[in-house]
């Protein structure tokens, strides 16, 4: 799976004979060189297959948190948010306009996540030929993290690696043209930068990707380019399309950046930093993690191309910072490198793209191995059956049960009359998922220390209500609720509701209405 085609000196494919240039196709190019069909076909064919596969996941499973939260805070549309850029957001109101507050509102992140996997395909198969971009794509495609998470749910990552890709794909167009390519015109700079301002948009780490293009661009024979007006176009259209973030934090004393910011404070901590890159081969996948590790370290070695360094460049500065922070942080998450993995992926396609076969055989074996496991977990997503285990051990999926029955009890309470009572929970994550089963209908604000984005949206209907009804698991409560100190002290739970999947309870939520809380903010 990991021998390793020939490649080209990066600029064409060619060789030199009797003193002559003689051109031929890149490795892979030809639909008879290592595949048996059209390799765009088969790449057409693999987006349509994993595309289905992600609606029949999205329609399986509940929201999460972090996909109940943005469902909440997309509903007041706002320049930008407290937690992430605004374009998630703002797709995510978009779908909630056309389709309610269901599953469907997955649909979005899917189709970008296609369009994702082309991208990968076209900037591949400029930089390597069309045997390697068939696989950069099946590989891509069988990643855990991109198979489900950035491909299926309602997160940043879904805009972030479309715009990062889709913009690596045009300045591929302009550092490598093919033969008989005419010069790039002023107007693909021009993309080039809109394209990776979305990217900004959508997710502060695209900062890390355009700090690595920038690094390309002076210390290779592309800085040519500085002497062009191309780069300086394409710097202004990125500032412009990030104009509403920039505005926004000015207005908001900077909270978004300070608080991105913030999750870098010193602590060192050799046990986070193995944590990270523990994380990062589960969320990719061993499968898929060990052979992109090799092919990362093999471009390394070798170096000797420009294309091999034009995803190098678009991928060790995420992939370098996100995963070393954590050593003098104490903190970080293993999807935080993932953009920078997306670029290895081309890399990975070089080295599979002169073995076809033995590189399909092993196709074979971990599609099947990711789908068996993607089944399981859906199962256990949807049914909540690892409860019926009695394994004493927590149930990550647990997440992903909709608190919507709440909807009952707290109607009762008035809950939906213009001048009831609001709603609230105890922390960012409980109010998160209230948010999603009863935001149409009431305000919901937080009332611990950690509001996120709670506490710089403005909610219009907070004016008109009178009293508070607090909805928190009882988890949340013991632990939280003695600290909230704007709370009266005989207030009591009125309500135990059990809820859960398949018909099985799996934690109670208690329903603690207040006249008065003074103090309180959203």
């Amino acid at each position: 799976m990991v021998i390793l085609p020939h490649l080209t000196d990066g600029k064409s494919g060619s060789n030199r004979v009797e003193g002559k240039q003689v051109e031929r196709p890149l490795p892979g190019t030809r639909p008879s060189e290592n595949l048996p069909m059209s390799p765009r076909h088969i790449a057409v064919a693999i987006v349509l297959a994993f595309t289905l596969v992600r609606l029949l996941w999205a329609y399986s499973i509940g929201f999460g948190i972090d996909e109940s939260y943005t469902i909440g805070q997309a509903r007041f549309l706002a320049l930008s948010y407290f937690d992430h850029p605004p374009l998630h957001y703002w797709m995510t109101h978009a779908a909630g306009v056309l389709f309610g507050t269901s599953w469907a509102v997955r649909v979005p992140t899917i189709l970008l996540f296609s369009g994702t996997s082309w991208s990968i395909f076209c900037l591949t198969e400029r930089l390597f030929g069309g045997s390697a971009a068939v696989f950069s794509i099946l590989f891509l495609n069988l990643s855990l993290f991109f198979l489900v998470s950035a491909g299926a749910w309602i997160v940043p990552d879904g805009p972030l690696l479309l715009f990062l890709a889709c913009g690596a794909q045009v300045m591929a167009k302009i550092f490598f043209p093919r033969p008989g390519e005419e010069e790039p015109s002023i107007s693909w700079w021009l993309l080039a930068g809109g394209l990776l301002g979305l990217a900004g948009l959508s997710k502060y780490s695209a900062f890390f990707t355009l700090t690595g293009l920038a690094f390309f661009v002076m210390t290779t024979p592309q800085r040519r380019q500085l002497s062009r007006r191309g780069p300086y176009v394409a710097c202004l259209a990125g500032l412009v399309v990030v104009l509403p973030v920039l505005v926004w934090n000015g207005q908001h004393d900077w909270a978004s950046l300070r608080f991105q910011a913030g999750r870098g404070a010193w602590q060192f901590s050799p046990w986070a930093l193995a944590r990270i890159i523990l994380g990062q081969i589960v969320w990719l996948g061993p499968w898929i993690a060990l052979p992109l590790i090799r092919a990362l370290l093999h471009a390394f070695r070798k170096g000797r191309t420009e294309r091999e360094l034009f995803c190098l460049a678009l991928a060790v500065p995420t992939i370098g910072y996100t995963t070393l922070q954590a050593l003098g942080s104490g903190t970080g998450f293993p999807h935080w490198p993932m953009p920078g993995w997306l670029f290895v992926f081309p890399l990975l396609g070089a080295r599979c793209g002169g073995c076809a076969w033995p590189t399909i055989r092993y196709a074979i074996v971990t599609s099947s191995l990711t789908l068996m496991l993607l089944t399981v977990a859906a199962a256990f997503g949807a049914s909540g059956a690892l409860q019926r285990l009695n394994i004493n051990v927590h149930d990550p999926t647990q997440d992903l049960v909709d608190w919507s029955p709440v909807l009952e009890v707290l109607v009762r309470l008035k809950i939906g009359m213009p001048d009831g009572p609001a709603v609230a929970g105890l922390n960012w994550a409980e109010a998160g998922k209230l948010d999603a089963a009863v935001g149409e209908i009431a305000p919901v604000l937080v009332l611990g220390s950690d509001k996120r984005g709670f506490g710089t949206r403005s909610d219009p209907r907070l004016s008109s209500r009178h009293g508070l009804v607090i909805v928190a698991s009882e988890e949340a409560w013991a632990r939280d609720g003695t600290t909230v100190s704007c709370l009266p002290e005989d207030a009591r739970p009125v309500a135990r509701l059990q809820i859960g999947r398949g018909g099985q309870a799996e934690f109670a939520l208690l329903v603690i209405p207040v006249e008065v809380c003074v103090g309180r903010a959203h």
